[in-house]
């Protein structure tokens, strides 16, 4: 999963980065005129995959991973083109988008996340509506000289542009976020986004809230704060904590988040080699599922191998889960539950 960092100049994207990461990127660089993103992973942390794990005592664990893609600066149709376009291909392969809003004064500005939300958002909506109506004027320029198109992808475009022009996101609308057709321009304001309020680290979150769109969640963090405990040994930041009252560390709130706004879910696999997490979406079968490992698996299944996750714990091991009746074989369109421990079985 890749998730961008976005927002407006003086929100503090990069410290939310640093927070989430443990990264140490310059948090001034792009106002510096760095135009190279900061990129990092995040391993998703799963005690599901530690208890595995201590069972297998496995060569090699494998988590779930996150890639964040600190972008900086702000979109705006008054960039450059080659800046823009430099951009929205960062952005275009990220799942879904954090967008960061300052709760804290900046350059002796009061906080008005409100206002700051409404107004990147806005950004989006005219960035994807100058890439429909572009695409839309060709189209009805190849319509005249008789060419015939596609006539699916032509109204829906002509639905994005009226939603857009009438100021909502294209995630509002799920027809068109998950439309095949419109698949290939990744807009921007159809993909899933997450507010993060950055908050001063003296801040009360109670005062700080926004008024968001559907399609949009939200999550209070104390940027600053946590950009300094991520970058403490796991032990001491972990005391601190506990001084500060903070239940959890950043990334484990804004993974848990994705997770839920995205449908994903993790299933294993498991064995004296390695045990790794998988990512699907909710609702994967179990033929898809396999091709999240190799396509050569899902291309040549023949059964799947399930047992619960709690199964497997309780019976304490594999072959006595198996004596337990609680390993099933599965056909391929099988759907696939979070904590699925899977074995496949193929042939090619």
């Amino acid at each position: 999963m890749e998730i961008g960092i976005v927002g407006l100049p003086g929100s503090g994207k990069t410290t939310i980065f640093n927070a989430l990461t443990g990264s140490e990127a310059e948090v001034s660089a792009y106002s510096g005129g760095k135009k190279d993103p900061n990129i990092a992973q995040v391993k998703v942390p799963d005690e599901r995959l530690d208890k595995l794990s201590q069972m297998y005592n496995p060569k090699k664990t494998s988590p779930a991973i996150i890639q964040y893609v600190d972008l900086g600066g702000g979109l705006s149709a008054k960039d450059e083109k080659d800046s823009m376009d430099a951009i929205l291909r960062l952005l275009r392969p990220c799942d879904a988008l954090v967008h960061v809003v300052r709760c804290f004064d900046f350059a002796g500005q009061p906080p008005n996340p409100q206002e700051d939300f409404e107004n990147f958002e806005a950004e989006l909506l005219l960035t994807d509506q100058m890439i429909v109506e572009r695409r839309l004027e060709r189209m009805e320029k190849e319509l005249k000289k008789g060419k015939k198109g596609n006539p699916k992808e032509f109204e829906l475009l002509k639905k994005a542009y009226e939603l857009l022009d009438s100021g909502r996101a294209l995630r509002e609308d799920e027809e068109i976020s998950n439309a095949p057709e419109l698949k290939g321009y990744t807009f921007l304001s159809a993909k899933p986004c997450i507010v993060v309020l950055n908050l001063g680290e003296d801040a009360d979150p109670s005062q700080f809230d926004v008024d968001l769109p559907e399609g949009v969640s939200v999550v209070k963090i104390k940027g600053s704060l946590e950009m300094e405990l991520s970058q403490l040994d796991e032990e001491e930041a972990e005391m601190f904590r506990q001084d500060m009252g903070i239940q959890e560390p950043a990334t484990y709130m804004l993974i848990r988040e994705s997770y839920s706004l995205l449908g994903l879910i993790s299933f294993f696999t498991v064995g004296e080699d390695e045990v790794k997490a998988w990512t699907i979406k909710k609702g994967t079968v179990a033929q898809k599922a396999a091709g999240r490992i190799h396509s050569d698996i899902e291309r040549g299944f023949i059964r799947a191998e399930v047992v619960a996750f709690d199964d497997l714990i309780a019976a304490g091991s594999y072959q006595a889960a198996q004596k337990a009746g609680k390993v099933r074989l599965e056909g391929k369109d099988y759907v696939v539950q979070d904590g699925d421990v899977i074995n496949f079985r193929f042939n090619v």
